[in-house]
């Protein structure tokens, strides 16, 4: 049959393809390696790794067993360690008054023993990270979580405990907002003032900083007298908030560029001093907060006293700084 015009239009297209397709072959085990199982196998470690989480974090997973761990004369810091991060993402687990109490208790005894330093640490940091102080034991026994996190304070070969220990009140005095106020917690974080460490002398003044009271008050008088300047600038702050007048001359430290440069400078290594601008920002913008919360709460007469200062650093050449700065004026302005 001769071909019709539209074939013979069509013909040019078709001039250069192959006489024939290519045979099909079957996929190769290989590909299909590739292709689909491989594929499937991430996606069930996926699933995996999903669903552990889940159990992780919503406390489904048996927290007990890592306290029997614990116990155990095998014991290591990593399981205290994994056992922190477990209860930060549980909040169930933070207000488990049995898993509380029956870690307090053996902290307490492993003080006692004075076992491994690294796991009495990351013990004690836990207590830290609940969300309430009434701990008892599985046999419904009440165990006195302040008194052992006073001990941790108290322990004698190791300032990481003790750090540990601060930090942990520091953090239930914070969650507590004012309202945790136990003398023997004061007491103990006063009695730092002889620690050797001026970290964990540093952090017994910030705790301190979030309890109201006579006592802790006091203590503050206390340590900022210290010998260290981190030290004393936290006390300071601490008493700012409360506007007591104890902290004059140090909040007027505090909020002077030529003070701190001067200070900075002089026991600041050379090779360190690139760091000195932002030392004295950290340090002026703490002042100004501390100020500004006690204007907040009604009581403005250091802020009043300190007027002069907080308006030069108004024209401070650090936005942030003058920023607040500006903010605590206008605070201090409107304040009655």
């Amino acid at each position: 049959m001769n071909p019709t015009p539209s074939d013979q239009a069509e013909a040019p297209r078709y001039a250069n393809s192959p006489a024939e397709l290519p045979p099909v072959e079957a996929p190769t085990a290989g590909f299909i390696l590739q292709l689909f199982v491989i594929p499937a196998i991430i996606v069930v470690v996926v699933v995996v790794v999903w669903l552990l989480f889940g159990k992780l974090a919503s406390g489904e997973k048996d927290a007990m067993s890592y306290v029997e761990t614990i116990k155990s004369p095998s014991a290591h810091w990593r399981a205290a360690f994994e056992l922190t991060s477990l209860i930060k993402n549980s909040p169930q687990l933070a207000s488990d008054p049995k898993l509380l109490g029956e870690l307090a208790e053996t902290l307490d005894q492993d003080l006692k023993l004075k076992t491994d330093e690294k796991l009495l640490q990351w013990l004690t940091s836990t207590l830290g990270t609940f969300q309430t102080l009434d701990g008892t034991t599985a046999s419904g026994q009440k165990v006195d979580v302040v008194a052992v996190l006073c001990h941790a304070l108290e322990y004698p070969s190791s300032d990481e405990v003790k750090l540990a220990a601060a930090a942990s009140i520091a953090q239930h005095a914070a969650r507590m907002e004012g309202k945790f106020n136990d003398p023997r917690a004061v007491k103990a974080l006063v009695e730092t003032k002889s620690a050797n460490s001026p970290a964990v002398r540093k952090l017994a003044a910030f705790a301190l900083g979030f309890m109201n009271g006579d006592d802790a008050t006091a203590g503050l008088k206390v340590l900022i007298n210290d010998s260290n300047r981190d030290v004393r600038y936290n006390a300071a702050l601490a008493l700012a908030r409360r506007d007591d007048n104890a902290a004059l001359g140090f909040m007027r430290e505090m909020l002077s560029d030529k003070d701190l440069q001067t200070l900075y400078t002089q026991d600041t290594p050379e090779e360190e001093r690139k760091e000195i601008p932002s030392k004295i920002e950290a340090v002026e913008l703490e002042a100004l907060n501390a100020l500004n919360y006690a204007i907040g709460v009604g009581k403005k007469s250091l802020a009043t006293t300190l007027k002069p200062e907080i308006e030069s650093l108004g024209r401070s050449g650090l936005v942030s700084v003058r920023s607040r700065a500006l903010e605590v004026l206008n605070s201090l302005q409107n304040s009655k």
